[in-house]
């Protein structure tokens, strides 16, 4: 019974050693997946972090449709009342061919002086041009060219 004894006791020692074994090699594998754990829970808190900030910027930006939307119902009301209001008048307009035949008159007189205003500056510049050109051909000491 000694022998059994020592070996059982041997045979308990090969078991606590194989157990300590599988215990360390458990232990790597739960550090391990207890990190790829960490770095998911980390990464699911950034991106919760994202989803909170991107739900307010689309809260935001709902805010700011339904205030475009509001400008653009203003707008487009406004552009009806205007339309009600140049309605007439165009009617009135096109019914009427009433033509001021002393305002065309007037026109038509303000086109001729400023053509016949336009002439006369392209006269007085070649009288000019003459002028400058015959003097540069006189005596400068001639008191005429000087006066000129």
């Amino acid at each position: 019974t000694g022998s059994s004894a020592s070996l059982n006791f041997v045979q308990l020692e090969e078991n606590i050693n194989k157990w300590a074994m599988e215990l360390q090699e458990q232990e790597k594998v739960f550090q391990n997946q207890a990190t790829q754990v960490n770095t998911w829970d980390r990464l699911l808190i950034a991106n919760g972090d994202k989803i909170v900030s991107l739900n307010n910027a689309v809260e935001r930006v709902k805010m700011e449709q339904q205030q475009l939307d509001q400008e653009l119902d203003f707008i487009v009301a406004q552009q009806r009342d205007l339309e009600d209001c140049l309605a007439p008048l165009e009617k009135e307009l096109a019914d009427s061919n009433i033509s001021d035949p002393e305002r065309e008159h007037t026109y038509q007189l303000a086109q001729n002086i400023d053509t016949q205003m336009k002439q006369m500056s392209e006269d007085l510049k070649e009288i000019i041009e003459y002028l400058n050109e015959s003097n540069r051909t006189q005596d400068a000491n001639d008191p005429v060219s000087v006066i000129l």
